[in-house]
């Protein structure tokens, strides 16, 4: 293994820490941040909606910018645009500012993520299996490292204006240095679409991350309120829902990288999201210890489905570009991912929050389903073929 692909492992995995440091460290303070614009939860969902249309933006055009211009300028360039924002939420003088500033914010988290996932495909074909997990188990320590920095800078009585400086501009100071080590270059020589659309051999990879992060989502956001309204938990129990869903999903990346290799990507998919329907089921009695025990099983269910998918997209057509298939499935994905906690909500409100967690349950069975339809044969292999 040379020592650039080591390096540019290390650096992408460090771009993973600070994209999820930085997006929990917007989530942790959002109730202050609602306190100081006086908004309504109304108004805070429309906000968060802003975030989500920014972040699809920027997911469907990043695939064309890396292809024209490589992964390390995109990278460097959400770096500017998502770490300053965070600050600049702060500066903002009424709820159209927030909104168009959540916007942009969302916008450069979109580009990070699209360019790090594409490196992170690039990178793993300099090794012998897969490591795709392990990028997206840091993602996830880099939210638990948000939200624990979160919970000093509260005890401590910063403000959200210097919090939010000192995380953004050193953040931004060590993603600029250590994307030096980065690959170079794209995986194609052609130009990419301008927007990253997905066509009809890709469409059995953007419903399996359609439906994997539908669910994360509903676990990211409801966790805590079915425990403490469905299952009669107390609010600090409640609170522990998201932290074993989110915890048992780190764990779940980092191992799920040598289960691939073992058992194959479409046999893993498919235990994985056995677990997920065995973590829903579980949920769904109700009980306080039985949901908890549920939701932590759901977590290790969804942990490495997301990453083997885009490891899978970016080896499969040699007709389309990395970043372009890596944009696609992404956009899927983090598009319903943002839009479907509404959509949830929106259920609840009409029958009841266990009724709600029924098609969550359906897509998790649906997965499976459509790993009959994932191939074989990658571009990996096809290339060692060749040679």
């Amino acid at each position: 293994m040379s020592d650039d692909s080591r390096r540019a492992r290390f650096a992408d995995s460090i771009i993973f820490v600070i994209l999820g440091t930085v997006f929990a460290t917007w989530a942790v303070r959002i109730p202050a941040v609602s306190s100081t614009y006086g908004l309504s939860s109304g108004d805070i969902g429309i906000a968060l909606l802003g975030l989500a249309g920014g972040s699809i933006i920027g997911l469907m055009t990043s695939g064309g910018l890396v292809s024209r211009y490589g992964g390390q300028h995109v990278i460097r360039a959400g770096l500017f645009v998502y770490c300053l924002t965070l600050p600049l939420i702060t500066f903002g003088d009424g709820f159209t500012t927030l909104i168009a500033i959540l916007v942009v914010f969302g916008f450069g988290k979109g580009l990070i993520d699209v360019a790090a996932n594409a490196q992170g495909v690039r990178i793993e074909r300099k090794y012998s299996g897969q490591i795709m997990g392990s990028f997206h188990g840091l993602f996830s320590g880099g939210g638990l490292l948000g939200a624990g920095v979160g919970a000093i800078a509260t005890g401590l009585g910063l403000s959200i204006r210097t919090h939010f400086m000192l995380v953004g501009i050193s953040l931004l100071i060590v993603g600029i240095v250590i994307s030096l080590g980065l690959l170079a270059g794209t995986s194609s020589s052609a130009s990419g679409p301008a927007f990253a659309l997905p066509s009809r051999n890709l469409l059995g990879f953007c419903a399996i991350g359609f439906c994997a992060l539908f669910i994360e989502g509903v676990g990211n956001d409801w966790s805590a309120v079915f425990l403490e309204n469905a299952a009669g938990a107390s609010p600090t129990v409640a609170a522990l829902g998201f932290a074993v869903f989110s915890l048992m999903m780190m764990i779940g990346r980092f191992f799920s990288d040598r289960i691939v290799g073992r058992l194959g990507a479409r046999q893993f998919i498919r235990v994985v999201a056995g677990i997920a329907i065995a973590g829903i089921v579980l949920t769904l009695v109700g009980e306080t210890i039985i949901s908890l025990i549920g939701f932590g099983l759901l977590g290790i269910g969804l942990a490495g489905i997301m990453p083997v998918t885009l490891s899978l997209v970016g080896n499969h057509d040699s007709t389309t570009s990395t970043e372009t298939a890596v944009a696609s499935v992404s956009t899927a994905g983090y598009g319903v991912f943002a839009v479907g906690p509404v959509a949830i909500g929106l259920i609840t409100e009409a029958t009841s929050l266990r009724v709600a967690f029924v098609p969550a349950l359906m897509l998790a069975v649906f997965i499976m389903l459509l790993t009959v339809t994932l191939p074989t044969i990658t571009r990996t292999a096809h290339e060692e073929a060749a040679a």
